[in-house]
């Protein structure tokens, strides 16, 4: 009788165990996010440096979704993957691509409770044509990321020019 119990026992907490883990490796009804899942996201923050520094449109533009809306850090709104280009272009032509290089580091990526992906990072715009190369801007992107059909994508780009977005609280 003892050990029907003892066997009873360590079955509802192997049922227990197993139910914990099988939620745990779920957030809002969501898989978590791979490790192959974060890397892809992660070469979208380089695309889209590496198109804007070597003028590569093509691979700046793998970096987007098709509806894609780009906040720039001066407030200007580019929305869908031919807005998105007509700024590449513009400011293609005026040469500022050829002066400068973007660093991306410190890229943080999750998804939350309703199951949208988000990224944080860094950036840095580097002025290349000084000796030595001087730092231009500094500012943090905040992202969105959908899965298409040709992989993950950014959705939504919010940029924010400056470091220390906590001091505006502080007001």
């Amino acid at each position: 009788m003892r050990t029907g119990r003892v066997i009873a026992m360590l079955t509802a907490v192997g049922v227990l165990a197993g139910a914990g883990w099988v939620s745990s490796q779920h957030r809002g009804g969501q898989p978590e996010l791979t490790g192959a899942d974060i890397v892809e996201i992660q070469q979208l923050y380089f695309r889209y440096s590496q198109g804007r520094d070597w003028d590569d449109e093509e691979l700046f533009l793998t970096a987007w979704a098709d509806d894609a809306v780009f906040t720039e850090g001066n407030g200007v709104v580019h929305a869908g993957i031919e807005g998105i280009r007509a700024q590449f272009r513009e400011e293609s032509a005026s040469g500022v691509n050829k002066r400068i290089t973007h660093d991306n580091p410190n890229i943080l990526i999750w998804r939350d409770a309703e199951g949208v992906v988000h990224g944080r990072g860094y950036w840095n715009v580097v002025d290349v044509t000084q000796t030595p190369p001087q730092l231009m801007l500094t500012g943090h992107y905040f992202d969105t990321f959908r899965k298409t059909p040709d992989g993950w994508r950014i959705q939504t780009r919010g940029s924010k020019r400056g470091w220390d977005w906590r001091l505006e609280d502080q007001g």
